[in-house]
């Protein structure tokens, strides 16, 4: 590296400040490669290299995130995924290449973010299941200020995800994308906001259909076959099930109707704020049915603008937290979706502000009490 370039200027030179509407940056640093983006107005860089950040799945939006995230000087980006590369991922998981085809996906981007990418940021990468290996994901995110979650698993996996990230007081990101359509999501982690939970359910999760309850046998192994629920917690929860409802075999309609809604139930009780952090493995949880993604497709435009648009919904959420002209009572939008036309180049977007609902949201009121507890231990 020349001595020339400066990639540590903020903490180096002290330049520590924020350019407001009207004002002129000071004189530029020679060599710092984060100049232009600490000139910009209301932005301070330093918030920025102050991030440890976690990025659960490095697929189409997380590889892209990844590299945006190195690229802003973040301190630190811990990278977990299970998968492997494959050829159809490469028209638009930007970090890999043909050669990268077999590799784990997390040290190939590992590698190539910090060959090519990587600024001034501590990499780590961990080839893991999230799911089986839930206390790694917990140690890891006890490290971090915020998680962006990725991985398609389904919704009570962004369940536990959202609720690990309230019960440490962090923030929670989210994003996906198919064809030409992206979600955005962003919660505080505070126990006063909203969470993903507040605005979403996993009710879905738990159902199956008419065809599928016909096809039962054991019921471990046909919840295993039907949603990859496995594990000793698992069989726990059904035997508690089964004694509650006084049932040995359910029938198709006391599966639906009874056992599944209270195996629902205990399963959400596990992963609320106060119990997320203490499981090994979370394979009690549903996963759900994969989306058919070749019936819609996926390509890099809608992947790569996905994942900056993701970043940068958290950069500013950071810039308005730094920011002493912001107004912090003005609600911030914490669900977006877009769509982006690429026949007619329309450009559509809607956002709209959370409210928290403290007699709905298990997640949300389970923390405001865990909260409320530990105030009154600190006071006493």
């Amino acid at each position: 590296m020349s001595s020339a370039v400066e990639v540590n200027a903020t903490s180096k030179y002290n330049l520590n400040y924020i350019v407001s509407e009207g004002e002129q940056p000071p004189t530029e640093i020679h060599g710092d490669v984060f100049d232009r983006q600490r000139v910009m107005k209301n932005f301070h860089q330093g918030s920025v290299e102050q991030q440890r950040v976690f990025v659960l799945g490095v697929g189409g939006i997380g590889s892209s995130i990844a590299m945006s995230l190195v690229r802003t000087g973040v301190d630190t980006v811990h990278l977990l995924d299970r998968d492997f590369v494959n050829a159809s991922n490469l028209n638009r998981q930007i970090l890999f290449s043909l050669s990268d085809i077999g590799r784990s996906k997390v040290e190939a981007a590992a590698q190539h973010l910090k060959q090519i990418h990587n600024l001034r940021t501590n990499i780590y990468d961990y080839h893991t299941d999230a799911v089986t290996n839930w206390s790694g994901v917990v140690e890891i995110a006890k490290k971090c200020t915020v998680i962006f979650n990725n991985i398609d698993y389904g919704a009570v996996f962004d369940y536990a995800v959202n609720s690990l990230c309230k019960s440490l007081g962090i923030l929670y990101v989210a994003g996906s994308t198919y064809a030409n359509n992206i979600e955005i999501n962003l919660f505080s982690g505070l126990p006063n906001d909203p969470c993903w939970a507040c605005n979403n359910n996993t009710t879905d999760s738990f159902k199956f259909t008419t065809q599928e309850l016909e096809n039962r046998n054991d019921i471990q192994l046909f919840l295993k076959q039907m949603s990859c629920i496995s594990g000793e917690q698992s069989r726990s929860v059904i035997e508690e099930c089964l004694n509650e409802l006084k049932l040995k075999m359910p029938s198709a309609s006391q599966l639906s109707t009874l056992f599944m809604p209270l195996y629902q139930q205990k399963t959400l009780e596990l992963l609320l704020p106060q119990n997320i952090q203490k499981h090994q493995s979370i394979e009690f949880i549903p996963k759900d049915r994969s989306f058919p993604t070749r019936t819609v497709g996926s390509w890099v435009g809608v992947c790569v603008s996905g994942a900056c648009l993701i970043v940068n919904t958290w950069i500013q959420y950071i810039m308005k937290t730094r920011n002493s002209n912001s107004d912090m009572n003005k609600p911030f939008h914490n669900w977006n979706q877009l769509n982006l036309s690429m026949f007619d180049g329309g450009y559509y977007t809607a956002g709209f502000p959370n409210e928290q609902n403290l007699k709905c949201c298990p997640v949300c009121s389970n923390a405001k009490q865990i909260s409320e507890q530990n105030s009154y231990s600190e006071e006493k």
